[in-house]
């Protein structure tokens, strides 16, 4: 756990560069459309500390403690936890307001500092705080489940091995043959290269991967024969065989091995884990759309200028390795011949 001056670092930095960014005005008032009743906006308005003309009011202490997470907000229970937050508050106010003094508001590194810090504070608000899961609706989530209802309900699968013979007695013998392998699908796969006469197939030791029950295929497999696929759903353990030949729609016959299953996936819309996994979904892809809208806009609004063909004005000492040539990602090294 970061201690109390860790974690009041930010402010310090914050309040370097700009001491109203830091707490030097009281916030204002919340107004009575808030629900605030005169007595309480004049009790956060009370001041609690002060350091220099920077005022620190109840309701911003307040905040700052309540914006800590349940364990530790447990702590400031106790006055003198509150009395030691308080303390290194104010320190960290009369070190901004030396460091200022001493011109480190100027310093580079300093400023650098700030502006990460006030950009991390607008993504907390302007774009976390602003979209979260509960932000979204019941109907924003039943609309994304209907779009992407195939990620959520799926047909059993099933996997094979298949022998396509070009009559009844070859499959008959495959069957024979398939069952005294007991089960050793390396055996199998050589009675595929032995009896089967369909080519694409057959190019694949008989593996037509996962198919539905209508033999419609998933994936790279191939469309099964629906009779077949129909006779490999009916198997219950995996290495089974069909117990007779299929007759095809192709005048062969055709012979099946099952050698997996994938069962069928249905999850409904009330299932409270699918609604938490869209509302994930959806808060991920607003939160993107949100900052690049904040972007837009202050690009817009302040026209930044970016002077590409002033970099190689830019001298940068060589490194420990010494002056080695720019990196090129195409280059490839080469093998010492000797």
């Amino acid at each position: 756990m970061r201690s109390p001056v860790a974690r009041l670092l930010p402010l310090f930095f914050v309040g370097l560069l700009s001491p109203e960014l830091a707490g030097a005005q009281p916030a204002p008032a919340p107004s009575a459309d808030a629900g605030v009743t005169p007595a309480e906006a004049a009790r956060r308005a009370q001041v609690v500390a002060r350091v220099g003309d920077q005022a620190i009011t109840v309701g911003e202490f307040e905040d700052m403690l309540n914006e800590a997470p349940g364990p530790v907000r447990q702590r400031y229970l106790a006055p003198e936890e509150r009395r030691a937050y308080l303390e290194n508050l104010v320190t960290t106010f009369l070190l901004a307001a030396e460091a200022r003094r001493q011109g480190l508001d100027r310093n580079p590194e300093v400023s650098a500092s700030v502006r990460r810090i006030l950009s991390q504070r607008l993504e907390q608000r302007a774009v976390l705080e602003s979209v979260t899961p509960e932000s979204i609706s019941a109907s924003e989530v039943t609309a994304y489940y209907q779009a992407h209802l195939a990620d959520y309900q799926q047909p059993e699968y099933r996997r094979a091995t298949v022998i396509i013979t070009a009559d009844r007695e070859t499959a008959a013998r495959a069957i024979a043959d398939v069952r005294a392998a007991r089960g050793d699908l390396r055996r199998v796969r050589e009675l595929v290269r032995q009896h089967s006469v369909d080519e694409p197939s057959k190019a694949r030791d008989g593996d037509v991967f996962y198919f539905q029950r209508s033999g419609a295929p998933t994936g790279d497999g191939q469309p099964v024969d629906p009779a077949l696929a129909a006779a490999v759903f009916t198997l219950n353990r995996e290495m089974d065989v069909t117990a007779q030949p299929v007759a095809l729609a192709n005048n062969r016959f055709g012979v099946g091995v099952l050698t997996g299953t994938r069962p069928a996936l249905r999850r409904e819309v009330s299932d409270p884990g699918v609604v938490a996994t869209i509302r994930g979904f959806l808060v991920r892809d607003r939160r993107t759309q949100r900052t690049a809208a904040l972007l837009q806009e202050a690009r817009d609004r302040l026209h930044p200028e970016v002077h590409e063909d002033r970099l190689d004005l830019i001298h940068l000492p060589p490194g420990e390795l010494g002056n080695l040539p720019p990196f090129d990602p195409q280059a490839r090294p080469h093998a010492d011949p000797h």
